[in-house]
């Protein structure tokens, strides 16, 4: 019995069903010099949780992720500094901080801002969420931190506390600058946020700045930053949906600020629908992510080919705006 259902469980793999629980795929592990380079700060960031078990806020795999940033950054030519913070979590007090960084060219009272959270949950690699999201923000860092032409600045920020109840990094970040600079808060143009950009069983999702039915207003810009996305697909032929406006990362605190905001986003543990299949294949009724925040979202539960086009499209978006004298 137990080697009929293992016989019908690899029949299904090869009809291209997945069922949860029974059997998933391995991945191979791309050599170095084999994979795209945005693959390899993954690769880094699994040998770190190899070493320290994660990088949850406030724990030395979380301060050696952060040099990890800080190294690549001061190579692609950007200045990089951290911003510290508490919070309480269960009755502790936290401390952790971002890392945001810069170019050198551009307006400084015209930022385009693009981040993803830093952090990962306890006990879990957490590589699709959200290394591939670090990893994509760094590639867009080496392709725009040494340009010398850029209308825009671009602002780069690498998130603590996501993970939490309030995504406690980016709040921070906001709310600081709106007690104590506001003027530098109305100098950020937009702001991009990516996380989870490379499920195992992906969706192409952009933020719905067109969503009628939202708890947070949808900013002037908005659109725009939506259009550019999604015309970056349409220029491929490739697919693409939306996900939630309220979709629950690092973006809210801006929104509630208005701030323009959009991203991309892959999916998490909800299940991929037929419709939803049919359009970007993979395996319908599965999890986009059946790892997620879990200790198996490691190097292997990551789509290269997903990852790869995600980070070319946040570069591309991310140039536009950066080159855009009307951004607003």
């Amino acid at each position: 019995m137990q080697l009929n259902r293992l016989l019908q469980s690899v029949i299904n793999v090869a009809q291209g069903e997945f069922p949860q629980g029974v059997f998933t795929p391995p991945r191979r592990i791309p050599p170095p010099g084999e994979a795209p380079a945005v693959f390899e700060h993954l690769r880094a960031l699994q040998a770190l949780a190899d070493r320290y078990g994660d990088r949850a806020a406030g724990t030395r795999g979380y301060e050696a992720a952060a040099q990890y940033v800080e190294q690549q950054l001061a190579a692609a030519g950007c200045r990089s500094t951290r911003q510290h913070f508490s919070f309480k979590d269960s009755g502790r007090t936290i401390e952790t901080f971002n890392i945001l960084a810069e170019t050198d060219a551009g307006r400084a009272d015209h930022v385009v801002m693009i981040g993803g959270h830093l952090d990962g949950v306890p006990g879990a690699p957490a590589i699709n969420d959200n290394g591939s999201g670090v990893a994509a923000v760094l590639e867009a860092a080496k392709a725009l931190g040494g340009r010398t032409d850029l209308v825009n600045r671009v602002r780069f920020a690498f998130w603590g506390a996501e993970e939490f109840s309030k995504s406690y990094g980016s709040r921070h970040y906001v709310k600081d600058l709106a007690k104590n600079s506001k003027e530098e808060l109305s100098r950020i143009a937009a702001y991009l946020n990516f996380d989870m950009i490379a499920s195992p069983n992906p969706i192409f999702a952009v933020y719905d700045a067109r969503d009628s039915d939202t708890d947070n207003d949808i900013t002037p810009g908005s659109t725009r930053i939506m259009d550019l996305l999604t015309g970056y697909f349409d220029s491929r032929n490739l697919p693409w949906t939306t996900t939630d406006w309220d979709y629950d990362s690092d973006q809210v605190a801006f929104v509630k600020r208005g701030v323009a905001a959009g991203g991309l986003y892959t999916g998490d543990d909800e299940k991929k629908s037929n419709s939803e299949a049919r359009l970007f294949g993979g395996a319908a009724k599965q999890p986009c992510d059946p790892n997620y925040h879990d200790v198996g979202d490691d190097i292997r539960n990551v789509d290269i080919p997903t990852l790869r086009l995600m980070t070319d499209a946040i570069i591309d978006v991310t140039t536009r705006l950066a080159e855009d004298p009307r951004i607003r």
